[in-house]
């Protein structure tokens, strides 16, 4: 631990000598989170406590200060940007901020990560700083070697908990920003039988019933687990690999990836958390796998007390694609004319399904909400060699990627970001596993390239019990935007949609028909989904949006 600087700000990781360093103005006020609060915070609307909004991952904020007739009153309250130009050119900021309320006069905290692998703590009303931790990962891990990933932290207690790109979780006090112990976020048979560096992290963990839940990011070709940590200690209570290698053809798991990219889901009824697991490995090249290669593409229902899997639904075997799976998220849906609890399982093939939650059966899908085809026909297996080469759609990019979206119980609509996107792709006949880390290639020779950019996105809202496209609203892009992309939505209690996109601009939608509202020419890149939450105190509503190195809060008054 290096030496305490009360009145620093900016970091700067390149001078670190250890592998922690704080940072620290003043103390952050508040109160314990409390177990409770968890359970309650998909209906609170002074609070956002969990990666995309409540244990069961919704996305939907019940805050209603904003309104369609009001939302043009919207303006900016502060900027946070704590990076020189240099540096904020290679950053990709994924994450959800965390809200906690404090209660009485004093102001709500936030809590956000950063790519560099940072905590900040900050008065959520202005923005000013209480302290900043920076971890200095062992590794960065999988496809996150440059630790540019950071999708969030979790809260609970006394404390805030960081997923480092070295598959490490670091408790930190979250008054003071001082570490309180580290995890090194292994199963047991990864511990004995795989090198570490296969795997990274991005997905942010969730606290639930005094448990740390959390997934692995892959990209190294090893195997994925998922795990629970104990909330106080950092003592691993359970682990679960992802991947069923007794249904994996000879040693064909030890490549198989299968990781779990995103942030959990839960019932806080049951105790059951879902887990949507990633793509299979190696991707495109898929004959040196053959077989379903369970359980990857799939939903993983685990009992959090005993971290025995109840059951797993496969949504795509033996996939070539890369379509691999993002959310699981859980409401209540009529089905059938029976209330029903439902999972809605996003992935890569522009479709969105519907699970029930106690059994695992696929009750439904929507019609395409993006383009399925190209030249290669959607689902079909990609040509051998380059000279052979030929569009697909979707790509390995997806009809949706990882971008959070959000469900409105208000309006019952899924609101998604959704792209056409077309690239060549190809695979190599002759590629075979390398067995040491530093010369294995996950992709397995298979090939998506650039020569086909032509890519629309836009939000489409979804009615997951009709499985209607009920609208969408496309993003005006300009033609220097070399990736266009839709980020993430949150809807809310007052009738709106916000989200924003890779053309830097944010906008507030109605959430019945999709008419643009209010937009704001941010000048930043948004991928993440908008945190809204309303603070009666200071008698106002917030939209707080994380993009690139900037955190940017607008905010309405009464």
């Amino acid at each position: 631990m290096s030496d305490l600087n009360i009145q620093a700000r900016n970091l700067d990781l390149d001078s670190l000598d250890t592998q922690e360093q704080l940072q620290q103005t003043e103390e952050a006020p508040g109160s314990d989170v409390t177990d409770e609060q968890l359970r309650d915070d998909a209906t609170t609307a002074e609070s956002w406590l969990h990666y995309n909004k409540g244990l069961e991952g919704i996305g939907y904020s019940p805050a209603d200060r904003i309104t369609r007739e009001n939302v043009d009153g919207l303006s900016l309250e502060y900027t946070i940007q704590d990076r020189d130009e240099h540096v904020r050119d290679h950053l990709t900021t994924q994450v959800n901020p965390i809200v906690v309320p404090s209660g009485g006069d004093d102001p709500p905290v936030m809590y956000y990560s950063t790519a560099l692998q940072e905590v900040h703590a900050v008065n959520a009303r202005n923005g000013e700083h209480y302290w900043s931790y920076a971890y200095e990962p062992e590794y960065g891990g999988g496809l996150n070697r440059g630790g540019t990933a950071q999708r969030g932290v979790a809260v609970y207690g006394d404390k805030v908990y960081l997923k480092a790109a070295d598959v490490r979780v670091v408790a930190i006090d979250r008054y003071t920003g001082e570490p309180q112990w580290r995890t090194h976020a292994l199963s047991e048979t990864q511990r004995e039988e795989m090198e570490p560096r296969r795997l990274g992290s991005t997905g942010a963990p969730l606290v639930f019933d005094g448990k740390v839940l959390l997934g692995q990011s892959g990209g190294g070709g090893g195997w994925g687990a998922v795990l629970a940590l104990d909330a106080e200690s950092g003592d691993i209570l359970w682990d679960q690999d992802t991947l069923d290698r007794d249904r994996w053809v000879d040693e064909t798991y030890q490549y198989g990836d299968c990781n779990m990219w995103m942030t959990p889901s839960v019932d806080p009824e049951t105790g059951l958390a879902y887990f949507p697991t990633g793509n299979p490995a190696p991707q495109i090249q898929a004959m040196v796998r053959p077989g379903p290669n369970e359980h990857s593409d799939s939903v993983i229902a685990i009992d959090t007390e005993s971290g025995e899997i109840e059951w797993a639904t496969q949504l795509l075997a033996h996939d070539w694609w890369d379509y691999d799976g993002y959310f699981a998220r859980l409401f209540d849906m009529e089905v059938d004319g029976e209330e029903r609890r439902v999972i809605e399982y996003e992935d890569k093939t522009g479709w969105i399904r519907i699970l029930d939650a106690e059994t695992g059966e696929v009750l439904g899908r929507s019609e395409p909400y993006a383009n399925q085809g190209g030249e290669l026909p959607f689902m079909g297996i990609p040509p051998a060699g380059e000279d052979q080469k030929v569009t697909k759609s979707p790509t390995g990019f997806g009809s949706t990627d990882w971008n959070p979206d959000g469900y409105s119980p208000q309006t019952g609509l899924v609101y998604i970001c959704a792209h056409d996107d077309w690239r060549y792709t190809w695979y190599e006949p002759d590629w075979e596993f390398a067995e040491d880390y530093e010369n294995h290639n996950d992709l397995g020779g298979g090939k998506e390239t650039m020569e086909h950019p032509d890519k629309e996105a836009r939000v489409s809202a979804i009615n997951p019990a009709s499985g209607q496209v009920e609208w969408t609203q496309p993003y005006e892009f300009e033609e220097d935007v070399t990736t266009p992309q839709a980020g993430g939505n949150t809807p809310t209690g007052g009738g709106l949609v916000f989200g924003g996109g890779t053309n830097e601009v944010i906008r507030a939608l109605d959430a019945e028909t999709g008419d643009i509202l209010w937009s704001n020419e941010s000048g930043i890149a948004h991928q993440a989904s908008p945190v809204v939450w309303d603070d009666p105190e200071a008698g106002k509503q917030y939209v707080t949006v994380a993009a690139e190195d900037t955190v940017i809060t607008y905010a309405l008054e009464d």
